[in-house]
């Protein structure tokens, strides 16, 4: 009866996590959760009001299905000035990031076209690229004691005739780690060189501690086959608002809106508005937010790095601490144990490729309180391990 397509699909492996975090918490259990990529704060009053007054004011029926004129000009505009990237409002689609993804997907990948993207990267690429009958390509990172580093040269050797694009995340999810600007340059020649479209995806773009963020479509040699997908959730907390956008060529744009119109129609005009005021009003909730973040972070990694067994670099962006726990077992069975002994919930590297697997991925946008707890709880399951 279903299709051979959705059977191929595994579901993600972050969402079935949380669901079982839920029921166990349902169930009367203390479980501290370290596992969805959501700010632990209300997204900003301006933000709430605008959209209030929108209700109130009637935007309640269809919109473009572009999005509204406002929100593309306003968009283009910080794309042009932050991230340095040409554009106006013709190259932007207003739509949810996830599903900017999937839309530039379906849009550009035959059957058996391959995708590459990072290993471990986040746990939809694979998936998205499979339900378009393309052929998934993670290629692994390399791992060291400075971090994570997506090499181009392990890029090129995994080119072949069939390959039709990549995707590169910065901040990545779930390492933390950032693609610099010179890696970028080189990634960006040998896309021209072999004629692949490159899908860039900055939804952490904000959340940037230690470094600047660099827009691959920025340079003259990327930027007429990049596709730059980014958004609201995670910078201004606005993850059940369901918004991002969408930069690229006018052609792109067209034929992505083609999936727009015969799938979701539009974003409701009143989330819009409320995208809309978050940009009007400067980025004071968003350094505010990021400044707690990075003071978390400064808090958490050292704890983790004083348990034996465990190793965590320092992240650059994103809130995830992403670290080895060398214990003798698979990630996805340190994350069962630690949830059902220590009860302490944290996503099985595994879940993001085969180069994942031995670490662990724990958000630390959650209250220090919690973070300090967790650490505590992770470091006595560690104790306790050791002494079998």
């Amino acid at each position: 009866m279903f299709s051979k397509r959705i059977r191929n699909v595994q579901p993600s492996g972050t969402v079935m996590l949380s669901n079982k975090v839920k029921r166990l918490k349902d169930q009367g259990l203390d479980i501290l959760s370290f596992t969805l990529g959501e700010p632990d704060y209300s997204t900003p009053a301006h933000i709430i009001d605008a959209a209030k007054e929108a209700l109130d004011g009637g935007l309640t029926h269809y919109t473009s299905s572009l999005g509204m004129t406002d929100l593309r000009e306003a968009v283009a505009k910080m794309v042009n000035e932050k991230n340095g990237i040409k554009c106006d409002y013709e190259n932007v689609i207003i739509l949810p990031t996830k599903l900017a993804l999937y839309m530039v997907i379906q849009s550009f990948i035959n059957p058996g076209e391959h995708v590459i993207y990072q290993n471990p990267g986040w746990v939809s690429y694979g998936p998205m690229v499979t339900l378009a009958k393309g052929t998934p390509v993670p290629v692994r990172m390399r791992h060291d004691a400075e971090g994570w580093n997506w090499d181009p040269r392990d890029i090129k050797n995994h080119i072949t005739d069939k390959t039709k694009a990549l995707i590169l995340n910065t901040p990545s999810n779930p390492t933390g780690s950032l693609v610099s600007r010179e890696t970028q340059m080189e990634i960006a020649e040998i896309a021209e060189e072999k004629d692949i479209l490159i899908i860039s995806d900055e939804v952490y773009e904000n959340l940037v501690y230690d470094d600047e963020h660099h827009s691959i479509g920025s340079l003259d040699v990327a930027s007429d086959r990049t596709v730059t997908v980014s958004g609201f959730s995670k910078s201004y907390a606005m993850t059940g608002w369901r918004i991002g956008w969408m930069v690229a060529s006018k052609e792109t744009i067209i034929m992505v809106n083609k999936l727009q119109q015969h799938s979701l129609t539009c974003l409701p005009p009143f989330v819009q508005r409320g995208a809309l005021a978050a940009i009007q009003n400067g980025t004071h909730c968003v350094e505010k937010m990021r400044d707690e973040f990075k003071a978390r972070r400064d808090l958490l990694i050292p704890m983790l790095n004083e348990i034996d067994g465990i190793s965590c670099e320092t992240p650059k962006g994103a809130f995830y601490s992403f670290f080895k726990m060398d214990m003798g077992f698979k990630s996805m069975d340190l994350a069962e144990m630690l949830l059902y002994k220590a009860h302490v919930a944290l996503t099985p590297g595994s879940a993001f490729g085969s180069a994942g697997d031995g670490f662990l991925r724990m958000s630390y946008a959650a209250s220090r309180e919690n973070l300090e707890e967790g650490a505590k709880r992770i470091g006595e399951f560690a104790r306790s391990l050791k002494k079998k």
